[in-house]
Formats: C-alpha cells, structure tokens, sequence
C-alpha cells in the first residue's frame, strides 16, 4: 500500500477513470463530490471516501481541497468493502492515513511502516458509513426527474406534478424510481436535500439560508429532518468536520 498528499483548486474536476488498486481518500479541507453510474458521494472534511479498485469514477472539488490519499494493492482488498462508500473516519483511522500519508512509499514487508499500512486496511473494514450518497436511476423517465430536481433541489412539487415531464403515470413513475434507485420519490427528494445542505453548509450559508432554499418551510422543519438522519443539527454537524 502506498499513501501520499494532494492538493486541489477549487473547481477542479476529475474525469471519469478507474484504479487497479483499491483508493482511501480522506478529505482534510474542501469537500469532493464523486459520480459513478450508481449515483452520487459527497464527501465533506473529517470523512473518507472508498473506491474499490475497477469502479469507474469522476470527481469534482467544490472547495480547494487536502486530501490524504491510500492506494491499496488488489490482492490485500479481501474483507474490505465491494461498492463506494462515504466513511465516517474514526480517530484512529485518521491518525493511520495521517502517519501512512507521510511514511513516503519506499518500505520493506517487514518494517513498522509495512505493519501500520496492514493495521490501516484492518480498520478500514471497520469503518461506519455515512449517509451521503445519492442514488441515480437509469430510467429516461425517471432520470428526467432527478435531474430537474437536482437543478432545483428547492422544488416540493409532489410525484403527481411530474408525471407530465416524465411522461409517465404517478403509479409507473412511483414504481421506477423505487426499481432504479431504491427509495420512493419523497426518499429520494429528501436525500438530495441532505446532501445539498452539506454542500451548502461548506460553502458558508446559514442554515436559514439553506432551508429556504431547499423548499422547507420553516428552519426547525430542516433541523429536524438534518438531525434525525445525520445524528446532529446542522451547526453541530458543521463543528465536528472542523475538529476533524
């Protein structure tokens, strides 16, 4: 395994690739937004994001960016996860990739960098996911949905007042998006607001700023819905990326 540090502007944009090796980042500051064909990550600072090694990937960084990057060779990913995800980075794990980051790649198999690196795959196995991932549908129908959605995260017309853009019955279209993505229409809206607020959260706007402009029709109505799914209200949420 190897692991080194990178920076990158705001705004920058990764094209799709893929990796022989598994990837740990770990986003320091910024954020970065990752696009598969299954959908789409955003990960905020004081979190990871794991790609298994073949995953065909883009990335965008919002914000300028530090990251702390791990690859991990293909024949050490047995027990580690098989699709991307989000982590929450425990301290132990953020200190590893940390030490790992600045352990440089030249390392015999049986030195005390060689038995970190092995300690840092361990842990990566053990690592909670975080909710803020995306899902995107395949369907014409239904992608004619998500994507004016997510233009305007901030529109609460309900599933019946897109059947026409879809051109599709309420029922079918209800039926497709839990068959593509997984999550009914109103799952799936309340998602893409979750992730829109962390987005918008970095970028220094005000949670009232941000319920507004999610559709909510009040503050505490945002607070609660950010809350119950993230484990803290949003100024809170906010206070442990930066302590990460």
């Amino acid at each position: 395994m190897v692991a080194l540090s990178v920076d990158h502007a705001k705004g920058q944009s990764v094209q799709t690739h893929t990796h022989e090796r598994g990837q740990l980042m770990f986003v320091v500051s910024g954020s970065m937004r990752i696009t598969t064909r299954e959908g789409t990550w955003v990960t905020p600072p004081g979190r990871a994001f794991w790609i298994p090694a073949g995953i065909h990937h883009s990335v965008v960084y919002p914000q300028p960016a530090r990251l702390h990057t791990a690859y991990i060779r293909h024949d050490l990913l047995h027990g580690l996860p098989a699709r991307c995800r989000v982590l929450k980075l425990s301290p132990l794990l953020r200190e590893l990739v940390i030490r790992a980051a600045a352990s440089g790649w030249e390392y015999t198999d049986d030195s005390p960098q060689a038995r970190l690196m092995q300690v840092l795959i361990d842990q990566i196995a053990e690592e909670k996911e975080a909710p803020l991932f995306l899902p995107e549908a395949r369907d014409h129908r239904v992608r004619r949905v998500t994507q004016a959605l997510q233009e305007n995260p901030g529109d609460t017309r309900p599933l019946e007042q897109w059947c026409h853009l879809a051109g599709a019955s309420s029922r079918t279209l209800s039926r497709l998006f839990m068959q593509d993505t997984g999550m009914t229409f109103t799952a799936w809206r309340q998602q893409l607001c979750l992730i829109s607020a962390v987005e918008l959260l970095l970028e220094g706007q005000s949670v009232t700023q941000i319920a507004l402009r999610l559709g909510y029709a009040s503050t505490g109505s945002f607070t609660s819905m950010f809350s119950r799914v993230m484990g803290a209200p949003p100024t809170a949420y906010l206070n442990r990326w930066e302590q990460a």
